[in-house]
């Protein structure tokens, strides 16, 4: 290994720890904010937004998703709401599955977006005409996520309190939909350096640190559903990848390359066994999401995975 590269932690390490206070910082502020003035709370009627190119315009918006978690660049994304919640929420769970053979509904909170609770084609029979999720009395949002989604997706309609609150929308989904993810790499800035600089260290030296204090750093609102494999690659590196022989029969697994500071570089899902990534143009980390196919391979135990870096 180079001299600079094991030097380099002289320096990465005082770094990240201000990115980190800085980015803490960011979050808090931001989270603070949506609390006394948040412009979705104002909407009279709820409305359906899907994540693409026009929802990430506003430089907020990008700062905001950038200081909470990380692009789940596998999944057509759908954000449903306001909704004003006395006792219950229902969804018409028979456009999720028409949609996709793999989907997620996350229910936060207006102020301050907490993650409240979940359902998912693994929890949901795909008989099963509605979902209904028992909610405080609140203002809430939904968050869907299609993975292998169809074109084009059909975004469900929403009851509350058993009174129809949002109607379905059929959205046009091509497969290659959330190309749109790489036209971020222009907005990269000295910001965003700083907000997420912690992140390569954090990986990079994690074998130091509790995996309890690691994954909640870097993954802040994981699906519980899913096993993540991440790590840090340098400049020029490669990622070998082997998977246990059955594993894709049980699970599907999408691999995800970011920047540094944390902006998609590179995503697709693994079909072989074996996989090894081309060289890293720059420094940047990796995820691998491993997401069970049925309700009996969520009650597997995390798989056996070799990573090595050459």
């Amino acid at each position: 290994m180079p001299l600079t590269r094991q030097l380099a932690i002289l320096w990465e390490i005082p770094l990240g720890l201000l990115s980190f206070g800085f980015s803490r910082l960011v979050r808090g502020t931001l989270t603070l904010i949506s609390r006394y003035y948040n412009p979705t709370d104002t909407k009279v009627k709820a409305d359906w937004q899907v994540v693409s190119a026009d929802f990430l315009q506003s430089p907020l918006k990008l700062l905001w998703t950038m200081s909470r978690a990380r692009w789940n660049l596998h999944a057509l994304i759908a954000i449903a709401g306001p909704f004003t919640v006395q006792s219950t929420i229902a969804l018409d769970v028979r456009s999720l599955w028409q949609s996709a053979p793999t989907w997620t509904a996350v229910v936060y909170t207006l102020k301050g977006y907490k993650t409240l609770t979940s359902i998912s084609s693994l929890t949901v029979p795909p008989d099963q005409d509605t979902a209904t999720i028992t909610l405080p009395p609140g203002r809430y949002l939904v968050g869907l996520r299609h993975y292998d989604w169809r074109n084009p997706v059909q975004l469900p309609a929403i009851a509350v309190d058993g009174t129809p609150a949002l109607a379905s929308e059929t959205r046009s989904a091509p497969p290659d939909f959330n190309q749109f993810y790489r036209g971020l790499a222009p907005r990269r800035s000295l910001l965003f350096s700083a907000l997420n600089f912690y992140v390569y260290p954090l990986l990079r030296w994690m074998q130091w640190l509790p995996r309890s204090v690691v994954k909640p750093i870097f993954l802040p609102v994981p699906n519980p559903e899913t096993h993540f494999f991440y790590g840090a690659l340098d400049r020029g590196e490669q990622l070998t990848i082997d998977l246990p022989p059955t594993l894709r029969d049980t699970h599907s697994l999408y691999f995800s390359l970011y920047s540094r500071d944390c902006f998609p570089m590179d995503w697709y899902p693994l079909v072989t066994d074996h996989h090894t990534t081309k060289p890293l143009p720059e420094q940047g980390v990796y995820i691998l999401r491993v997401h069970p196919k049925t309700p009996a391979a969520m009650a597997m135990a995390k798989p056996a995975i070799q990573f090595s870096v050459t």
